[in-house]
């Protein structure tokens, strides 16, 4: 993505100034401490107080002088100039600084969005597709009618195996949640956080799900409470991963409750999801707004600055890999900020290179665990995208499958060049070769196995759809998978990789003519209702793998997404041409939950 021109400051987007309590209550913190919280240097560097002054001052006097200063410049220039002087100033504490720049750039990014005034000369003015967003059951087995998305089904509340694992999991001072939610927050850091800080840190990590809105459920309120206070706890262990996590977690809320309105600003003026591309924001400030906007960023405050800019790359991957699978709600709720809207305005999802980008970045990050293996903690950035990758399509939040299904039978159907060009995208497994990527390994093959928990959760089909699809579910020796080159045998014989293929299986039968369109709606709807099981049995495994063992399985998942037919390219690219519709109320204020 190369654009000719893009601005180099950004009109601002005209909302109430942001206010919280949050950084108050750091100041208070801050000025209790006994040891300095910055140093003569830097506030020589950083300018408005005066070296000399500072210098003849007590401990507690100097804290106090640039705790002014902080103030002074949070009440003149706004609040989020408060963080950004705190952070040049407090030298000595863990607040990394260079991901406050990164804030900074994507409210700058966020406040200066617009839509793009008409489409793009390369998308045609009509389409072959059509997909309704609905909350009536009665057309969820019509193929041109989806549900909107949501935190997972109710299976979960019933299923001993998730209800025996997420107490290993979830020691916090959140409820009982479901796994869409518990696994991509907590699964996202698992293997980066110290044993001993783990309770902590997952609390302050799912104080991001504010981005699920969480925070507007009276019931849920107490739980960011606690997580706020837990922040506020270790805020004054100067310099440790704990202070650097609770600063960043407290960031984080912040900037997830001011985006959020400018978000309700979008929908309210339904501004569409189609952004200018790099031809508005240049290529290097997206990446850091989409790693600032993970949602996830004490994660970045733990692990702390000598591994942050090797670890972004890997969360601008695990992002991207959720827009492909969200993209058909990003339109439907004017989400400006969508990667591949973005990559469409630049003109490459022509050639499917946003996909193709999804699976090298995939790759690299695999080849990197497995040459780390087994000893080295691995990245923050890396741990996050292979576990999200593999939640993206088991999560059920953005109905993954039953969109593949239903999306693929329009495909197999029509005549249209857009239903050739995707079908054939799906099918190439291409790598970018001037990422300084090889070649994906020639696919291999191995029986699974049979998962009996999968087949004693069954649809409600015709008898004829019901004979084959219970023998494809059973057909394990067909599997194959498309991973990187050296790939350990039990990593991908493990339950969740197993289950992941299982899913693919019927959900691959479904959009064949074999199948008929009711069930294979309802096979769809099935696939993302036991998808929840991939990741319990992922979570389950967990406890007893080496890190880089671990996410490996989690790569494997996702690989599973991609062979024989990339997933991503068929939601992505189905989304990218069909026209959004959607019945009153289906989507709520924004994009939100029925939980």
């Amino acid at each position: 993505m190369n654009p000719t021109s893009a601005p180099s400051s950004y009109i601002k987007c005209s909302i109430p100034p942001y206010e919280s309590p949050v950084l108050e209550s750091i100041l208070t913190i801050l000025s209790d401490i006994a040891t300095e919280i910055s140093d003569t240097q830097t506030v020589w560097g950083v300018g408005g107080i005066h070296p000399s002054e500072y210098q003849s001052l007590p401990v507690r006097g100097k804290n106090a002088l640039v705790i002014k200063s902080i103030r002074n410049s949070l009440r003149a220039d706004g609040y989020f100039a408060g963080w950004s002087r705190l952070s040049a100033l407090c030298s000595q504490i863990a607040l990394l600084s260079a991901l406050v720049t990164d804030v900074l750039t994507c409210i700058r990014v966020y406040e200066s969005m617009r839509p793009a005034p008409q489409r793009p000369a390369h998308e045609p003015t009509s389409t072959p597709f059509h997909m309704t967003i609905t909350r009536a059951t009665k057309l969820h087995d019509s193929v041109h009618h989806v549900a909107p998305k949501n935190i997972g089904s109710k299976a979960w509340v019933n299923s001993e195996e998730y209800l025996s694992v997420y107490p290993t999991w979830s020691n916090t001072c959140f409820g009982l949640l479901p796994p869409c939610p518990i696994f991509v927050w907590l699964g996202s850091q698992r293997k980066t956080i110290a044993r001993a800080d783990l309770d902590k840190c997952d609390s302050l990590m799912l104080s991001g799900t504010v981005d699920f809105d969480l925070d507007r459920i009276d019931s849920c309120k107490g739980w960011f409470s606690a997580a706020v206070e837990i922040a506020r706890r270790n805020i004054a262990t100067v310099g440790t991963r704990m202070q650097g996590c609770a600063l960043a977690a407290l960031l984080n809320y912040d900037l997830q409750k001011h985006v959020r309105r400018i978000q309700e600003v979008w929908i309210a003026e339904g501004m569409g999801a189609r952004n200018l591309g790099p031809h508005a924001i240049n290529p290097a400030d997206w990446i850091d707004t989409w790693v600032a906007d993970s949602t996830g960023i004490s994660g970045n405050g733990y692990e702390g600055p000598a591994r942050y800019k090797q670890s972004k790359a890997g969360i601008f991957t695990t992002l991207m890999v959720c827009n492909t699978h969200d993209l058909l709600y990003d339109r439907a709720t004017s989400n400006l900020m969508s990667s591949v809207m973005y990559a469409d305005a630049a003109g490459i999802t022509k050639a499917n290179l946003h996909c193709i980008f999804l699976t090298s970045c995939a790759d690299q990050i695999a080849r990197r665990l497995l040459c780390n293996a087994p000893a080295g903690e691995p990245l923050f950035g890396d741990n996050a995208f292979v576990t999200t990758a593999a939640w993206a399509g088991f999560g059920e939040r953005n109905r993954s499958w039953e969109r593949f299904v239903k999306y693929s039978r329009q495909i197999v159907r029509s005549s249209s060049v857009e239903a050739a060009t995707i079908a054939e995208h799906a099918v190439q497994q291409l790598v970018l070769a001037d990422c300084d990527l090889v070649d994906i390994a020639e696919t291999w093959a191995k029986p699974w196995g049979i998962i009996p928990l999968l087949a004693g959760m069954l649809p409600d089909l015709c008898s004829g759809c019901m004979a084959s699809f219970h023998e494809v579910l059973l057909a394990s020796t067909s599997d194959t998978i498309s991973a990187i080159e050296g790939l350990p045998a039990d990593i991908v014989e493990r339950r969740a990789v197993a289950r992941a293929a299982a899913i693919r299986r019927t959900a691959i039968f479904a959009t064949s003519e074999e199948c008929c369109d009711m069930c294979a709606c309802r096979i769809g709807c099935w696939a993302d209702g036991v998808s929840y099981t991939v990741l319990t049995a992922l979570m389950d495994d967990e406890k007893q793998t080496l890190s880089s063992e671990w996410l490996l399985q989690c790569y494997a998942v996702w690989t599973v997404m991609t062979s024989p037919v990339d997933v991503p390219t068929v939601l992505s690219g189905f989304d990218l041409c069909c026209e959004v519709i959607q019945d009153n109320g289906a989507m709520g204020e924004r994009d939100v939950l029925d939980c």
